[in-house]
């Protein structure tokens, strides 16, 4: 949050009307101050401009009244505003400590959500049950903790959260139930944020008063400070064309990808937003994986992603998820996505789903995969559901790229085993990085 400080202005009546700062010519010039940073701020008929008090002529500063002092005086001033609108973020609680980390959830953060007018379903003792979801016919449960001890059963409430991983509990039946598990996360007083934090360099660090510090796995990626999410993907040529949501890398300036040989990048080639895919680039040579049809999948064959789920807390190594086709159609019976119990988190967004012989039938949308519920009308809370864009959706959208289609491997048909299934998708898997 800035504050603009203004030290002399207009009503110096005789301030030069003209100036020429950087090749360009202002006239007609009526206010002239002092802004964030030290900036002068010039306003003329018809709009305005800025510029660094050393670009600008000394007597025209002069004219208006600015000088060293007015500077100093501006500056001292936006100190101690500063100041105080960052004492007064302590006091409301934006700096959030989880797992040993401090947020500062004025700036966007990878794996947080806003949630709104989420209504509470059940208090317990370590956090409470709520649907985020209430004014849909289907409800997404989620178990939230750290929402603080002013909430009750019925409560509707907004805040924001940490995706940590699942919620496991039993229910008034006896049946078991696993959601979404999510954090607000510990206010922090001030001593316990880190200077990098304080100081605006840096959204996360690790905890100022930790005993003994975490490893900032994030730190270690090059950009660090820009970072904005990660996902998964997974190559599906040997000259570095790779499938990944399009949600993964829907708006990013920047994207790479993290490689067993190291950190390179990529560009995005082509996307279809109706089924959420995406196809990138990357230079070199890599170890694909072959695509084969949907069509002949069959309800409970077994699947398998290979992925990159929560970096932050679990590390940028592969990590492996096997379940089941749940289903062969997606919510409300969508024919494009397979239900899968397959248990992914966020950032598994954008893997290979892979049949017992490691061909791709799938790709992996944890955008959809929020342990979606039953109708309102049951009384228990759903279990863990996921979902995955099918492959037969996935050789439609290659089919307009004929230098990917004509490309791409056989299907494997001979038996394989398991171990060697995943040695292959882990070969193709691949961390996206989006910045």
């Amino acid at each position: 949050m800035a504050l603009a400080v203004a030290i002399g202005c207009s009503a110096f009546a005789d301030g030069m009307t003209s100036v020429e700062i950087n090749g360009n010519q202002y006239t007609n010039i009526n206010k002239v101050y002092v802004g964030t940073g030290g900036k002068i701020i010039i306003f003329f008929d018809g709009g305005g401009t800025s510029a660094s008090a050393d670009k600008v002529p000394a007597d025209f500063l002069a004219s208006w009244n600015i000088n060293k002092e007015t500077q100093d005086a501006a500056k001292a001033i936006e100190t101690q505003n500063a100041e105080e609108v960052l004492e007064r973020a302590i006091q409301l609680g934006c700096f959030r400590e989880i797992d040993g980390v401090v947020y500062d959830t004025r700036k966007p953060q990878s794996g947080w959500t806003i949630f709104a007018k989420a209504k509470i379903i059940q208090v317990l003792d370590d956090g409470v049950i709520l649907d985020i979801t209430p004014d849909s016919y289907s409800y997404f449960a989620a178990h939230v903790k750290n929402l603080g001890n002013a909430v009750g059963d019925t409560d509707t409430i907004s805040f924001t959260a940490k995706l940590t991983g699942n919620y496991s509990y039993i229910n008034k039946n006896g049946d078991g139930r696993t959601i979404r598990d999510y954090d607000v996360g510990r206010p922090c007083s001030r001593d316990e944020i880190p200077d990098s934090v304080l100081n605006g360099i840096k959204a996360f660090d690790i905890l100022a008063s930790a005993v003994t510090p975490a490893k900032n796995i994030i730190a270690s990626l090059p950009e660090s400070d820009d970072l904005k999410s990660s996902g998964s993907g997974f190559f599906i040529t040997d000259d570095g064309y790779l499938i990944s949501n399009n949600h993964v890398v829907k708006n990013a300036a920047k994207i790479r990808l993290v490689t067993s040989t190291g950190t390179i990048d990529a560009k995005v080639i082509l996307v279809d937003e109706a089924n959420d895919l995406a196809l990138l680039k990357a230079e070199g040579k890599f170890s694909s994986l072959p695509i084969a049809t949907s069509h002949t999948v069959q309800l409970g064959a077994t699947v398998a992603t290979v992925g990159f789920p929560e970096i932050v807390s679990q590390g940028f190594s592969p990590k492996l998820a096997k379940g089941e086709i749940a289903s062969l159609s997606g919510i409300q019976d969508d024919p494009g996505h397979f239900q899968i119990s397959v248990p992914v988190q966020h950032g598994n967004s954008g893997g290979a789903l892979v049949d017992e012989h490691g061909n791709v039938v799938g790709v992996v949308s944890a955008k959809l995969g929020m342990a979606i519920g039953q109708a309102r009308t049951s009384d228990e809370l759903p279990e863990n559901v996921n979902y995955a864009v099918k492959s037969s959706f996935l050789l439609s959208f290659l089919e307009s790229v004929p230098d990917v289609s004509a490309k791409l491997k056989e299907p494997i048909t001979v038996d394989r085993k398991f171990e060697d299934v995943v040695k292959s998708a882990q070969g193709a898997a691949v961390l996206i990085l989006v910045y």
